[in-house]
């Protein structure tokens, strides 16, 4: 009893020890995760690398990242010692560059501090009083390449097929596999003429006959029919804040140019026909 009651002392020490080492993980917010020739790289540079990634890459496994990001740090310091930073045409581009992110960086302060919620809510007043609503259906579809194929697949939903199902295993849509061949709503402008005339002639429940347009021939459902709605103020605030931004961004530059001293030439260096003339 003694021996099991010293090993179960010596089993506590030995966890205690090592849960006291878990408050040092936790707390490292920022762990290395790769050293390339000595030099570390942390959790955070990632963080930074995949927001600058196009989107369709950003979500790519880390390990495929990682690997990305040692490729490019190896062909930096390559570059480095054969003095590339020294090049001419590179100390251009590294300018260019630089210029392009300060305007991009100051515009972006200016947007942020003249943009405000109370300018986005007047501007979604305005677009709500001016909304005009429009018959619009919610729909599935299924394409396949020919007319004996659709005509085939609405015998099978006629016996009892799921749409969905179908629409899985044998629409050549490519969002197909993901939603069924779920559309969502639209409305009849949105859809190319001869599938919209189709798919707004059927009832909620209905299934159409094969449907031509150029992308195959089409098998419809229509799910629902509704009057369109506007959107609500924080689904429209993204929208509403791009477009104002366009907008204040072009009388920022503007203003700019009223208060700027500027003479333009042709491209031979003669004056432009149309050259206001010079501000005193």
């Amino acid at each position: 009893m003694k021996t099991s009651a010293a090993r179960r002392g010596a089993l506590a020490l030995g966890l205690a020890a090592s849960l006291a080492t878990l408050p040092a993980l936790a707390a490292d917010k920022d762990p290395v995760v790769a050293v390339v020739n000595g030099t570390d790289v942390h959790a955070s540079a990632m963080t930074e690398f995949r927001k600058m990634l196009p989107p369709q890459m950003q979500g790519a496994p880390f390990p495929m990242l990682l690997d990305v990001y040692i490729n490019n740090m190896l062909v930096t310091d390559a570059a480095k010692k054969d003095g590339m930073q020294n090049d001419p045409a590179v100390k251009r581009e590294v300018k260019t560059a630089e210029e392009q992110i300060m305007r991009a960086a100051w515009m972006r302060k200016k947007l942020n501090a003249d943009v405000t919620d109370a300018m986005l809510k007047e501007r979604y007043d305005q677009f709500v009083a001016q909304f005009k609503p429009q018959e619009e259906i919610r729909a599935r579809h299924i394409l396949v390449e020919s007319e004996d194929q659709a005509k085939a697949i609405i015998a099978d939903l006629k016996s009892g097929a799921k749409f969905e199902d179908i629409a899985k295993a044998k629409s050549k849509d490519p969002s197909a596999q993901q939603n069924g061949g779920e559309l969502g709503y639209f409305t009849k402008a949105e859809m190319v003429p001869q599938f919209a005339d189709a798919a707004f002639n059927l009832k909620a429940g209905e299934i159409s006959q094969p449907v031509k347009t150029q992308f195959g021939w089409h098998v419809i459902e229509v799910e629902d029919r509704r009057m369109s709605s506007p959107p609500s103020f924080d689904e429209a605030k993204p929208m509403l804040r791009e477009q104002v931004s366009g907008q204040m961004a072009q009388k920022i530059v503007g203003e700019l140019r009223d208060k700027a001293k500027v003479k333009r030439f042709n491209q031979d260096g003669t004056p432009m026909a149309d050259e206001p003339a010079a501000k005193k």
